[in-house]
């Protein structure tokens, strides 16, 4: 007739085998005898054919701190909640009372763990007497303070209801407190319309609680001093008088220059610019936030600008490179992509286009540059590595790189280039007006 069923003591849950009838037997199978003052569950004299599960609980020390008066009182039990706890140490708790188990709110007859330390804070509730605008209600709270009860009791206190008290006001037996509501204030204000709340008996009062300051030349309708309007309009009239300083930058300007000792393509800045610095005094009147006047009292440069000054190289430096056609001799070399075009193959869709823009035919040997290189290098000789020496006769137009070359074929010998890094050599002899500078 052994069964098997979970146990669980002080908190841990085991599995046992038992032949015993009764769970007071099962227990004693287990080497878990009961004793005087253990809580188990079911009752030990319990059927254990009636029982899912056992639990036994051992006595512990409870330690009872009394709210406010600090004093602690200690109790041996293994009862599991806190009302069960409380009424052993014979404290009598009622539902308002304040429980805090191991520091956390806890409800009187919430279940409590077995097997840890429990320490307990316990505070009894006091009797408040509340007047609200002359009508009196009595209420029972264990909060820390005056405002933690009244939120507890459902009154709301927002900003603008006067208390009679300050809300951290710790409580205590037969404390009386008195409120009075406020009611709602429209304020005119800067340009708009804000609601307030008071229970303000002036206008300044009523102004303060919704936030509002007057400072300097601002005043009100109804004036500060005045008793609050009945119907709750207010109007905010606001007066600023202004004086600024109003800086402003003044750009430099570029100044390029040539220079012989440089290599053609080559930049020097031989100065740095810097920018200007000028003030101004203005002077700016706003009323009801609304500028109704502004004037420029004095304005005075504080720094001139410096011009950057570049010098740039003029002086043609030959070179030669060995290539698969012999030697090549070139004075710039400029980094760039090459794209490849025909007369078929230029981008533009379905449309063909057999002649440059220099009125030659498209074949091997011509090639293509943005407008500005065109309009300088057009009919002059460049190379490019893998395809050779190609003379400048059509624009073309690139949009990720300035630096660009389009290499023309026929249809026939067309080759598709993708857009490489390659390196464009210009050969001499270089443009007349050509000035070391690339446009």
């Amino acid at each position: 007739m052994a069964r098997t069923i979970p146990l669980t003591v002080d908190g841990v849950t085991t599995t046992i085998k038992t032949r015993a009838l009764t769970v007071r037997g099962a227990l004693r199978s287990a080497g878990y005898p009961p004793q005087e003052g253990d809580l188990v569950i079911p009752a030990a004299g319990e059927w254990l054919s009636r029982a899912a599960s056992i639990e036994l609980v051992h006595p512990r020390e409870v330690s009872i701190e009394l709210d406010p008066s600090g004093e602690v009182i200690k109790v041996t039990t293994a009862s599991l909640t806190p009302m069960e706890i409380l009424s052993e140490a014979e404290l009598e708790p009622a539902e308002e009372d304040l429980v805090l188990v191991n520091g956390q709110p806890a409800g009187l007859k919430d279940r409590l763990d077995a097997g840890i330390v429990l320490a307990l804070r316990y505070r009894r509730a006091v009797t408040l007497e509340i007047d609200i605008d002359g009508e009196t209600r009595t209420l029972r709270s264990a909060a820390d303070d005056l405002g933690s009860a009244l939120v507890d009791a459902g009154i709301e206190i927002i900003k603008g209801d006067r208390v009679s008290l300050d809300l951290s006001t710790p409580l205590e037996e037969g404390l009386v407190v008195e409120i009075r509501k406020g009611r709602p204030f429209e304020i005119m204000v800067d340009g708009g319309t804000t609601t307030g709340y008071s229970a303000a008996l002036t206008t300044g009062e009523a102004l303060a609680d919704a936030g509002i300051a007057l400072q300097g030349l601002d005043y009100s309708q109804p004036a500060e001093e005045e008793p609050a309007p009945q119907d709750g309009v207010i109007r905010v009239v606001r007066v600023v008088d202004i004086v600024m300083l109003e800086k402003e930058e003044i750009p430099f300007e570029t100044i390029y220059q040539a220079d012989e000792t440089l290599e053609i393509n080559d930049r020097q800045v031989t100065q740095e610019g810097v920018k200007g610095v000028s003030a101004k005094k203005v002077e700016v009147r706003y009323q009801d936030g609304e500028e109704v006047s502004r004037g420029v009292v004095t304005e005075v440069t504080l720094s001139e600008p410096l011009p950057q000054v570049i010098n740039y190289g003029t002086r043609l430096v030959y070179q030669t490179i060995d290539t698969p056609n012999g030697p090549v001799t070139y004075y710039l070399a400029v980094e760039g992509t090459a794209t490849s075009y025909s007369p078929c193959n230029s981008g533009t869709g379905d449309t063909c286009h057999p002649l440059t823009a220099s009125g030659v035919p498209v074949t091997r040997g011509i090639v293509a540059m943005h407008r500005d290189w065109y309009n300088l290098f057009k009919g002059y000789n460049v190379y490019v590595e893998g395809y050779g020496i190609g003379t400048v006769a059509d624009i073309g137009y690139y949009p990720y790189d300035d630096n660009w070359i389009d290499l023309g074929y026929t249809d026939a010998e067309y080759v598709s280039w993708g857009s490489p890094a390659v390196t464009i050599y210009f050969l001499p002899p270089a443009p007349p007006d050509f000035t070391g500078v690339l446009p």
